[in-house]
């Protein structure tokens, strides 16, 4: 009787198990991304040479046109670069720390009128660039956390 318990008990286990695996190439995890006005948006992804446009009511509807063109979730925790066109930058930079929880250590560059910055060059060279004009003192440190805070300090 305890042998066919286990068995059932083990069985059970064997044949429970998630519908979606986890695995890396089962999502699209976000590089880098511009944000206009309108929220449209310019998406790049790590694993992808693709670049997708979207738009939406909101960042989070934009977002979900995206996973549709992209047939996968989005992850956006690993997002390296946050370029900022004609937006409320201090709202959207809030919102991408809070929702998004990107890393305290994300670049973000402001005052783009397009997104051909990002269209133009790959995101590493960009924040390679980025990263070398802050060491040099070219520009003051361009992480969310110091951009952000300068904006609601002009507040």
């Amino acid at each position: 009787m305890k042998k066919m318990l286990m068995i059932i008990f083990a069985a059970g286990i064997m044949l429970t198990g998630c519908t979606q695996t986890g695995l890396v190439h089962d999502k699209s995890y976000l590089r880098a991304v511009y944000i206009g006005k309108n929220n449209e948006m310019t998406l790049v992804f790590f694993s992808d040479d693709e670049i997708i446009e979207t738009q939406g009511k909101d960042i989070d509807s934009a977002v979900e046109l995206a996973e549709i063109k992209t047939g996968k979730p989005i992850v956006t925790g690993f997002t390296e670069l946050i370029i900022l066109g004609e937006c409320n930058g201090a709202e959207v930079l809030e919102y991408m720390l809070n929702d998004w929880k990107v890393s305290p250590s994300c670049i973000v560059i402001e005052g783009q009128q397009s997104d051909g910055l990002l269209r133009k060059h790959y995101p590493e060279l960009i924040t390679g660039a980025v990263h070398e004009a802050e060491k040099q003192g070219m520009i003051k440190k361009c992480t969310i956390v110091a951009v952000l805070s300068e904006m609601l300090n002009k507040c």
